[in-house]
Formats: structure tokens, C-alpha cells, sequence
């Protein structure tokens, strides 16, 4: 089970629902759409947490513009792994949506794949050779966190029932991002953003073939509202 209609079918959710998508690829948002779900989008603020010396300093905005109660769903994409406070953003999650509604997560998974982590593994590169720009995506927590089902089972218990759980993703990739990011961003000084998101189509249509059981590199939880 893999990709965007896999997250689809995990909604659970008939024509008409409301659903809120956070941080999801546009593959996602479309594939709801096409599904007759009413969506929503916002992103996670992924500023850091404290003020760096000589700039500016406005503290990240955890409370997320949306009403009480008004989703039938939501699906946090990886942007959970990149914020200073993740149990903040499921807190808000929980508030989003109506008792009973249900929440997506896909986190990455601290399985045997994690080292591939492409902006981890850029991070190193960068902090031995002194080279190459900061990755944004970082910026609030300095690297990307990965999750266990004991992790997520946590995070989750303040609002909704034990989560179910799947993993999808062999590492093709963050290989593939690793790559790009060092061949552009570490050699070259600046980003292929384009080529980046085309590599992650491709992988990821690949990816969705294979059934990697509990050591995928990406883990999806799956949750109710209580």
C-alpha cells in the first residue's frame, strides 16, 4: 500500500467530507479532489524556536488558522518531522476535526532505512566540509526526526484511539533527493527544486510497487478521534 491514493483510502472518507491536508505533496491534493473531498491546505511554521545572533526573531505559530471541530479528516505529511513542536501540531490536529474524525500522519520511520535520510545525510556533509547552504526544511530543529509506532503511539494518546499502522518506501527517494541536494546544493551552491520533485514522482511511483512490511522508510499512522 503506497502513495497518494493509499492516503486517500486511508481517509476513509465519502464524497462531500471535509478534509484538512497539511504539508502534502499536490499528488495527494488531487487525488482527493478527484475523490469528491472538499480540501483544505496549510503548512506547518517551521521556524526555530529561538533567536539567532543578528537576525530578526519571531517564534513559530503553532495555532493553525482553522475551526474547532470543522474536518472530517486530516493528513499531516512529513512536515511533522520538521517542526520544533510536533506534540503542538497534533494537538492542533485534534482540534481541527470533529469526535470520530481521523488523522494521517506519515512521518519518517527510525527503521533500518533511516540513514538514508537525505536531509540528515546532507547535514553531516555539510557540517565536515563546510560547504554548501543550510537546507530550509532543517531550520527549525537542525535535522529531521524519525518516528517508531512506540513514538507515534505517544504522541497520540492525549486525543485519539491507538493508531493502526503501515510502512511504505525502500529509499529510492531520499537516495535520489540525497544526490540532487549534493550535486547542486553542496557543489553548486543552490537547489534544483524542479528536479527534486520530479525525482520524488518517479521514486515514489516505483516505490508504491513494493510492500516494504514494518522496515519502509516512511511510517503512516492512522487514528480516530476521540
Amino acid at each position: 500500500m503506497g502513495g497518494a491514493d493509499a492516503m486517500v483510502r486511508a481517509l476513509g472518507l465519502g464524497t462531500g467530507s471535509r478534509a484538512l491536508v497539511v504539508g502534502a505533496p499536490a499528488g495527494t491534493v488531487r487525488a482527493l479532489r478527484r475523490a469528491g473531498i472538499r480540501v483544505d491546505e496549510h503548512r506547518l511554521d517551521r521556524s526555530p524556536a529561538a533567536a539567532r545572533r543578528g537576525k530578526p526573531f519571531t517564534p513559530p505559530v503553532n495555532v493553525w488558522p482553522v475551526e474547532t471541530g470543522a474536518y472530517d479528516a486530516v493528513l499531516i505529511d512529513e512536515d511533522l518531522a520538521l517542526v520544533v513542536d510536533d506534540e503542538a501540531a497534533i494537538a492542533e490536529a485534534a482540534r481541527a476535526l470533529r469526535p470520530g474524525g481521523t488523522l494521517v500522519a506519515r512521518v519518517p520511520n527510525a527503521g533500518v532505512l533511516a540513514g538514508l535520510d537525505a536531509f540528515n545525510a546532507y547535514r553531516y556533509v555539510r557540517d565536515i566540509t563546510r560547504r554548501g547552504p543550510k537546507l530550509p526544511e532543517t531550520r527549525a530543529v537542525g535535522w529531521r526526526r524519525h518516528y517508531r509506532a512506540d513514538d507515534l503511539r505517544e504522541l497520540l494518546a492525549p486525543a485519539f484511539a491507538p493508531p493502526a499502522f503501515w510502512t511504505e518506501g525502500i529509499g529510492v527517494a531520499e537516495a535520489a533527493r540525497l544526490m540532487l541536494l549534493l550535486g547542486f546544493a553542496w557543489l553548486l551552491g543552490r537547489r534544483a527544486p524542479d528536479l527534486e520533485a520530479r525525482a520524488e514522482r518517479i521514486a515514489g511511483r516505483l516505490e508504491s510497487r513494493i510492500r516494504p512490511g514494518d522496515w519502509g522508510s516512511r511510517r503512516i499512522a492512522v487514528a480516530r478521534r476521540r
